[in-house]
């Protein structure tokens, strides 16, 4: 079977397309990235905080133990 254009340009075309992306990726830089990452993993810490704090009789109103709140912020983050 010959290549024809049509096939050779749609391949490199994705091959550019993609090079393109990484590019504008690194040309905005880490920092945006990062910023995000650390918002998320900052309202997580805090999210794991508040969940420890409360009291036996609130776990109870919301229908969890304290045992499930153990095992909960026991877990990596990225276990949810």
């Amino acid at each position: 079977m010959r290549t024809t254009e049509a096939t050779r340009s749609s391949g490199s075309s994705s091959f550019t397309a993609v090079f393109k992306v990484i590019a504008r990726a690194l040309s905005v830089g880490i920092r945006p990235v990062w910023f995000v990452m650390e918002a998320g993993l900052n309202g997580y810490e805090r999210w794991r905080q508040a969940l420890m704090r409360l009291d036996d009789h609130l776990l109870k109103d919301i229908g969890v133990s304290r045992a499930d709140v153990d095992s909960e912020v026991s877990k990596p983050f990225w276990r949810g």
